[in-house]
């Protein structure tokens, strides 16, 4: 049963009186034959603006756009449920997890710190674009950093912490033929470029261009002794790899078999870069 509100029969009846009553659109004209042409020129038309119609009317348009809205809130707000379904809500920093795809995605960068693009994609089989699509999000949203490294993005959960180094190592522990060489430093010592190469089966030029990288960058420190130089992992390099132990997940090269592999550390305390 239809219950009709005070302001309802109000806004009824004003309607029906307004268009009940005569005015100059309900009264009646007469039709006379034309007897005179029309002149050679024509006169201007002169326009009718909403400011140019009786007070009546121009209430009468103003209740019939307000008024609805005001009556029925109810129905409007219906109407947006209706819509959410298909899409229409805002992503934010509360739900953008509550996504199925967007919440793997974010837990496997979360298992994987320093993992790629490519990777990713490699993992979830998504399409570049959808890829590309919700890791924009949760970069927007804070929930994923994108860290640029040798001309390379990678990427971290940011509810992890990490130091530059720590970054850098991590990543390393992701490509070949950086993570055999760092596995292969942290089970000895020091060791010279002809016995990386003896016992990873990498070219000279190949260990020494990762050499030099890695040393910029304080993984590893040079010196010379004689003829060769040895190479072995800074110190706080070599604190680093000792505190990743567990499973690789990334598949490794022939003679690294035996040594630690990286899995990410997650620290209690959130992060933000």
């Amino acid at each position: 049963m239809v219950r009709w509100s005070g302001i309802t029969i109000l806004f009824v009846a004003v309607t029906l009186a307004a268009l009940l009553l005569p005015g100059t659109a309900t009264a009646g004209y007469v039709v006379n034959p034309m007897t005179t042409e029309y002149p050679s020129e024509a006169k201007d038309v002169e326009e009718n603006t909403f400011q140019d119609l009786p007070l009546r009317v121009m209430l009468l348009y103003c209740m019939l756009v307000v008024l609805p809205a005001c009556f029925y809130p109810g129905e409007l707000f219906y109407l947006l449920s209706i819509l959410l379904p298909f899409g229409f809500r805002r992503v934010m920093r509360h739900n953008v997890l509550d996504d199925d795809f967007r919440r793997d995605l974010y837990r496997r960068i979360t298992d994987r710190p320093g993992t790629s693009t490519r990777e990713l994609g490699e993992l979830t089989g998504a399409s570049r674009g959808r890829l590309r699509y919700h890791l924009d999000i949760l970069i927007r949203e804070g929930k994923v950093a994108t860290v640029d490294y040798r001309s390379r993005a990678r990427h971290f959960a940011r509810n992890q912490r990490y130091t530059e180094l720590e970054e850098h190592i991590l990543i390393s522990l992701r490509e070949e033929p950086c993570q055999t060489i760092l596995w292969r430093l942290l089970g000895s010592s020091d060791m010279t470029r002809s016995e990386l190469e003896e016992h990873l089966g990498l070219s000279g030029p190949t260990i020494s261009q990762h050499m030099q990288e890695f040393e910029a960058e304080g993984v590893i420190a040079a010196e010379r002794d004689g003829r060769f130089v040895r190479y072995r992992l800074s110190k706080d390099a070599r604190e680093i790899l000792n505190r990743y132990t567990g499973d690789n997940p990334v598949s490794r090269h022939p003679g690294t078999e035996g040594y630690p592999a990286a899995q990410g550390h997650e620290v209690s305390q959130i992060g933000s870069r």
